[in-house]
């Protein structure tokens, strides 16, 4: 890496030089990967939801949604991440509709308040992940091995426990006029309780942390369509959403909480035109779109990312025969890490190729890690999204049988910040064949059937230097069902 982009890296770990009767090159198989014997990934889930209709006149309709999920997960990677959750959620949805038609067109009123309660409780440990470490031409050892935090239930990165509670009033008009004029606007306004709690003694800075805090939140939407005498229909969007910020085990960190950072929103502005022809065998689309939005960070050392997404899509179907029916799509899309660019950098691990002028193996045994300047992003693009992707889809049905087809084409990617390492562009082609009868279907599909030798980044703001995930070979599955 040029040395004016970058401050002096960081070296985490113990052990930092490899072994010398260690070192040397090796071509990798796909199967050769970051796993080990004693890795665990266990999740039990459960779900249940009703909704309940009720019809009390002919401009009417009331519905009540109930849903309810509780889920544990424990995952363990020998290289040194673990992570638990135990979370639940129930919500429960009320929605008034009132539809009417009148002398200019119809008119639809919608009214639902609701309340959702989360309850969770997340931890996690990366203090010692270190990549490159594993020795991939053979299995684990005790060289690359880490005591995990839920192995003894102590010295974890991030403990968190508590809950959030959100009550809600949503209200939509839908005015639809005969000239082809269609108007949507709708509003919601929330108040959401926050509370989170890192307990004493369970991580490795030991503090107990608590935090808690009331924000209220508005969101908007509203779209304008027009239904031309001709095939197109020309549409315009605009919103605003407020959502809570939370991790993958629904979790919120006492520091978000205290921070503010817990709850935030993004705008979207999408413009477009749709189409109908051949008697609405043929629909064609498309679409510019700007999107601001905040993700949550699961790593503690890098704050929630602000970001702008910006592209274009264009998408066909196409019912081209009673038998054979044609999807085609293909999206343009960049997204900008907004924070990055305010800072002039960001923070990230670094690989290699980060450090063209050091022998790797001097710090393979550990990590580095350095604040990485705009030089090689002056724009921060964000790393491991293609800007192109295009893909086909065709379905052919006779009789009790469907053969179905893809073709997808995905652009070249850098996979991490720093634009050090490419992941090459692929073609992607899947294909199989279902049938069935009227309570069971038989489904077997190929996928990558051309072999195609294709990766993607992990964590790319993270991670994206050192670290590239292989995906799957050709290969084959099939599933059965039966409904009853």
């Amino acid at each position: 890496m040029d040395p004016a982009s970058r401050t002096e890296p960081s070296v985490f770990g113990e052990d930092f030089a490899l072994d010398p009767a260690t070192v040397g090159t090796a071509r990798l198989d796909g199967d050769e990967v970051l796993v080990a014997r004693d890795d665990v990934l266990r999740t039990e889930d459960f779900v249940f939801y009703a909704d309940l209709h009720f019809t009390p006149g002919p401009r009417w309709r009331v519905t009540n949604k109930l849903y309810v999920e509780a889920y544990e997960h424990l995952s363990e990677v020998a290289y040194g991440f673990a992570e638990f959750a135990d979370s639940r959620v129930v919500e429960d949805q009320l929605i008034v509709t009132f539809s009417e038609a009148r002398s200019w067109g119809r008119v639809t009123l919608v009214a639902s308040p609701s309340v959702r309660r989360t309850d969770f409780e997340h931890a996690n440990d990366f203090n010692n992940e270190h990549f490159d470490r594993r020795d991939l031409t053979g299995p684990s050892t005790a060289r690359d091995r880490r005591l995990l935090a839920t192995q003894i239930d102590r010295d974890y990165t991030n403990y968190s426990e508590g809950s959030y509670t959100s009550l809600g009033m949503a209200v939509l008009a839908d005015l639809d006029w005969d000239s082809g004029l269609n108007a949507v606007l709708g509003v919601r306004q929330e108040r959401i309780d926050l509370r989170s709690r890192q307990p004493a003694g369970r991580t490795l800075s030991a503090a107990g942390i608590r935090a808690k805090d009331t924000e209220d939140a508005f969101s908007w939407t509203a779209s304008l369509s027009y239904r031309a005498r001709g095939a197109f229909m020309p549409y315009v969007t605009l919103s605003e959403q407020t959502t809570v910020i939370v991790g993958q085990g629904a979790e919120i960190l006492p520091a978000n909480v205290a921070g503010r950072q817990a709850v935030a929103s993004s705008e979207l502005v999408e413009v477009g035109v749709k189409g109908a022809f051949q008697d609405g065998r043929l629909f064609v689309q498309a679409a510019y779109f700007e999107q601001e939005r905040t993700d949550f960070s699961a790593q503690a050392i890098a704050t929630n990312q602000a970001s702008r997404s910006e592209g274009y899509e264009l998408e066909l179907r196409w019912q081209a025969t009673e038998r054979l029916s044609v999807i085609a799509a293909y999206t343009h899309l960049e997204v900008v890490n907004l924070n990055t660019l305010e800072n002039g950098g960001r923070f990230s691990f670094l690989g290699a190729g980060d450090l063209p002028d050091t022998d790797p193996t001097t710090f393979y045994g550990g990590t580095v890690g350095g604040f990485v300047t705009l030089a090689s992003n002056p724009d921060a693009v964000r790393a491991g999204v293609p800007k192109d992707l295009a893909a086909v889809t065709a379905l052919y049905e006779w009789s009790r049988f469907s053969v179905f087809a893809s073709v997808a084409d995905v652009a070249s990617v850098y996979s991490g910040f720093s634009q050090r390492v490419k992941l090459p562009a692929y073609t992607l082609v899947n294909a199989g064949v279902q049938t069935g009868g009227r309570r069971w279907s038989l489904t077997v599909s190929g996928k990558n059937l051309t072999d195609e030798r294709y990766f993607r980044a992990n964590f790319p703001n993270l991670f994206g230097g050192v670290v590239v995930l292989p995906e799957l070979p050709r290969h084959f599955q099939a599933s059965v069902s039966w409904n009853f």
